[in-house]
């Protein structure tokens, strides 16, 4: 994945994650939501670190000149 297909798929799961909130669930089903949500959060952050990491990749390669 590119840092550009990080972010956005950052993005895509921090809107999945939000979308959980919303969710009616069963009552018996309540204590597994909140873990799901943590794991897709969680899943969001990795996702938002590697684009990070490229991004400040990217840039340690740019001529400070241009800058």
């Amino acid at each position: 994945m590119t840092g550009p297909e990080h972010y956005q798929q950052a993005e895509r799961l921090l809107e999945h994650a939000s979308a959980m909130l919303d969710a009616r669930v069963e009552p018996e089903m309540e204590g597994e939501l909140v873990p799901r949500q943590a794991a897709v959060a969680a899943m969001a952050s990795a996702h938002a670190v590697l684009a990070l990491a490229a991004a400040t990749g990217l840039s340690a390669h740019l001529d400070p000149a241009d800058s």
